[in-house]
């Protein structure tokens, strides 16, 4: 044996080295130490209570119609693979990538309540689940969005003395098309050799549209929603392809449940003025100048302060941003639905477990 392996060797060993053997309790021991961890995802949990979602979620699904005794694979627990969703959506992740990151983090698992060796949602599994929701028009991303929001209610946290009203881009993946099938599509025709059954044409968004804002254009859809002025929680929401004005779904998203509203000035027309009174609602959208009438100094003033309150609205879409909310990895305007109703709820997730502790 050389003088130089054993000075290797004994360096080695003054330090501490990883041990050969698997121990069963120190594996476990190190899932809870992991899983006790509350941050990321992980922090829903602490005070949210899943459960809320299961009767709606087999009402959806169809669930409670289907007798299992007369045999068949039985599916996945319901509320399981909507927490997947959420997983999803707060973290940015594909199918696959959700799959593969369930099985590679001891968090993830423990958001979902799984343990090692335990069966795992599969990418296909988490698209047809996530298919059959709003199949047939079920609109279940709406239906759970709904759900949370009366909750939120309940508890006291949306207040309606205040609601902020603005829109953003959710940019879509971007296609490289003939001017012919761009005139086509822009008439809501479908062009012939997209159709439905070619390879091609599964991968062609003929919903979404080109939009420009500032120098910047966009293509895509656009998430209209009505924000709680003091929570800063969405209480409504509509989905829209990007070039529809965000003025358009001024009244669908009001109603008479609203004490006083505030957007900016694209929203300022005789339209959401009588909306507005129709709806005993305090007008408080920002005044805008026009040709040769500028606003007085009373005007701009008023216009700070209310844009001091309104600003607010920004945080809701920057948090989003920060969650890759404002991105699609999917074609068409029910994917788009989906995509923005679940959006929506792991943001107003995100906020009330903020707001809690």
């Amino acid at each position: 044996m050389s003088l130089v392996y054993v000075r290797q060797t004994a360096r080695y060993l003054k330090y501490r080295k990883p041990s050969a053997e698997v121990d069963f309790y120190s594996m476990m021991s190190h899932q809870q130490t992991v899983t006790q961890t509350l941050r990321g995802i992980n922090k829903l949990n602490e005070v949210i209570d899943w459960e809320m979602f299961r009767e709606e979620l087999e009402s959806i699904m169809g669930y409670g119609k289907r007798d299992w005794s007369k045999g068949g694979r039985p599916p996945y627990d319901p509320v399981l693979m909507f927490k997947v969703l959420v997983l999803q959506k707060y973290h940015g992740l594909s199918d696959e990538q959700s799959e593969t990151q369930i099985r590679d983090r001891l968090s993830f698992m423990g958001f979902l309540g799984l343990h090692l060796g335990d069966a795992i949602p599969d990418a296909r599994t988490i698209w047809d689940f996530k298919q059959a929701l709003e199949r047939e028009g079920r609109e279940g991303s709406r239906r759970l969005f709904k759900q949370f929001e009366r909750k939120l209610t309940e508890v006291g946290m949306i207040g309606r003395e205040g609601s902020m009203v603005d829109a953003s881009f959710v940019e879509a993946p971007r296609q490289r098309n003939s001017r012919e099938e761009n005139a086509q599509i822009k008439e809501r025709k479908r062009p012939k050799r997209y159709g439905q059954a070619s390879a091609k044409g599964r991968q062609k968004d003929c919903d979404a549209r080109w939009a420009k804002k500032n120098g910047q254009r966009y293509y895509g859809y656009k998430n209209h929603v009505k924000v709680d002025a003091k929570s800063k929680l969405v209480m409504d929401f509509e989905t829209t392809a990007a070039n529809v004005h965000d003025s358009q779904m001024f009244n669908e998203l009001v109603d008479e449940k609203d004490e006083a509203v505030l957007a900016d000035s694209a929203y300022l027309s005789e339209s959401a003025r009588e909306h507005l009174l129709k709806c005993d609602c305090e007008d408080f959208i920002q005044l805008k100048s026009y040709r040769n009438r500028p606003l007085s100094e009373a005007q701009k003033r008023t216009n700070k302060l209310r844009s001091r309150i309104r600003v607010r609205v920004e945080h809701v879409f920057g948090r989003m941003s920060q969650l890759a909310m404002d991105r699609l990895r999917t074609i068409g305007m029910v994917r788009a639905r989906q995509h923005n109703g679940l959006s929506n709820l792991v943001y107003n997730m995100d906020r009330y477990v903020y707001l809690m502790r």
